[in-house]
């Protein structure tokens, strides 16, 4: 399928599943839109795509993705200069193993591994309607952590006693959740949304993590992949243009998550990211 034609929004681009997933997508001839923070870091994350894939045909767009404000001007801003969006992969992640507020009163882990997907995605639904066919991509983890996932509903944000791994667990899992429901809520539009373990990907990720995620960290570091062929493949393959609401694995194959999806607790995560958004949508 050819994708020189087509825009492909990526968050976290500028390293880990993000790069990796723009990697794969630009050695397919595609337009990618990174997002990160920090514009030195994303001008230098599309140098090492380019060089690595021959395609200079990147772009980047700057927000802080704890804040939904910026968010929301990041949503802007990609209006004004784009006509269409065909893929939104949402691909950010941090870690923090403090529990840190933002200045708009959500905790930074939640907010930047779940809201912000939440919000994005709201915010640039519009224009994927208007593209379709078009994709949304959630990066999720892996399925031995998600076979029993469930959102603690009681403490959302991880307030109380937070974990900075127990907090990652629990936005992941409503990422899951996320993307089921929002699938469900797209039916018969022409927008497909799906949720894939990345497998192992070279990122920085635990850069912060505490020694035993390091240790972690060093033994797999020999299976790390640069590209991202689960995010690739579900981004432009013909295969999957018609298939939405499921999780795909790092080899492609879907594992059925979504027979034990609860749509009770899709509707309950979907309001209460409503009631944590500061904007209609």
């Amino acid at each position: 399928m050819n994708q020189t034609d087509k825009v492909f929004l990526i968050t976290g681009g500028s390293s880990g599943v993000g790069k990796a997933t723009a990697i794969g997508l630009a050695q397919k001839g595609a337009k990618v839109v990174i997002v990160n923070r920090n514009a030195a870091q994303s001008q230098q994350a599309l140098k090492e795509i380019a060089h690595r894939t021959g395609n200079d045909q990147g772009t980047y767009l700057t927000a802080d993705l704890s804040l939904q404000s910026s968010i929301r001007n990041l949503a802007d801003e990609f209006k004004r200069k784009y006509d269409n969006l065909h893929v939104l992969a949402n691909c950010a992640g941090a870690i923090f193993n403090q529990k840190q507020i933002t200045s708009e009163g959500i905790e930074r882990s939640f907010a930047v591994n779940y809201m912000s997907h939440f919000v994005l995605t709201n915010q640039l639904l519009d224009m994927l309607k208007a593209s379709g066919p078009s994709r949304i991509i959630t990066v999720t983890g892996n399925p031995s952590f998600l076979k029993n996932a469930k959102v603690n509903f009681d403490d959302l944000q991880h307030l109380n006693q937070f974990n900075g791994m127990m907090a990652t667990a629990n936005a992941m899992y409503a990422r899951q959740i996320f993307t089921f429901e929002l699938a469900k809520r797209l039916k018969g539009e022409k927008v497909t949304a799906n949720a894939f373990n990345p497998g192992v990907i070279k990122s920085n990720l635990t850069a912060h993590s505490p020694w035993y995620m390091k240790l972690l960290a060093v033994f797999y570091k020999p299976f790390e992949k640069d590209v991202c062929g689960v995010s690739t493949y579900l981004s432009t393959s013909e295969e999957v243009q018609n298939v939405s609401g499921r999780f795909f694995n790092h080899n492609r194959n879907i594992i059925p998550f979504h027979e034990k999806f609860d749509r009770k607790a899709g509707e309950k995560l979907w309001s209460m990211s409503e009631e944590l958004s500061l904007t209609d949508f």
